[in-house]
């Protein structure tokens, strides 16, 4: 006899402008799309050690998974030693569809591979997202530094792209 599975969705919004996930079960197939978020999963890739190294662990990485639109992004917020926080989530957004909300992004290659670096709210200083191309979307990366708290001043789109140049080899082959 089946068990009927009652889900309640939850609608919010997660602080970065997106909707925040419904909670919800499925016995359904993952998909191509979803394929960037089961290869790499920066929540347990970035190691304690890892984090440690880089002094990103002043507090344990916080899990987030959130969906607009169709898109999907699932990792965790951390919160350097320095006192910024920064945000590592896999997407099955594409680096197109990234170009297409924010054309004025700008091209770099982040570990061989193409990524885009822009400000998604530049009416709010601070904050600044690399996207690092993936097979199936990217690799996500948002620093959040409001006040300038980087130990060496880096403007947080440098920030970003510095992250995001440490966490990209972690990427499995392929991915």
């Amino acid at each position: 006899m089946a068990v009927p599975i009652l889900a309640i969705l939850l609608a919010g919004c997660d602080g970065e402008g997106r909707t925040a996930a419904p909670a919800t079960t499925s016995g359904v197939p993952v998909t191509d799309q979803q394929t960037a978020q089961t290869t790499f999963d920066p929540c347990t890739s970035l190691t304690p050690q890892f984090l440690s190294e880089r002094q990103w662990d002043a507090l344990p990485p916080s899990p987030k998974q959130n969906t607009a639109s169709g898109i999907t992004w699932k990792g965790c917020r951390y919160v350097a030693k320095a006192g910024y926080g920064f945000t590592i989530e896999t997407t099955n957004g594409t680096l197109d569809q990234v170009r297409q909300k924010f054309p004025a992004a700008a091209d770099i290659s982040v570990a061989g591979r193409k990524a885009l670096r822009y400000e998604a709210r530049p009416d709010v200083p601070g904050g600044c997202t690399v996207n690092v191309e993936m097979t199936s979307g990217s690799l996500y990366v948002l620093v959040d530094d409001p006040t300038g708290k980087h130990p060496r001043k880096l403007p947080p789109c440098d920030n970003a792209t510095e992250i995001a140049q440490s966490v990209a080899p972690l990427l499995p082959a392929g991915s």
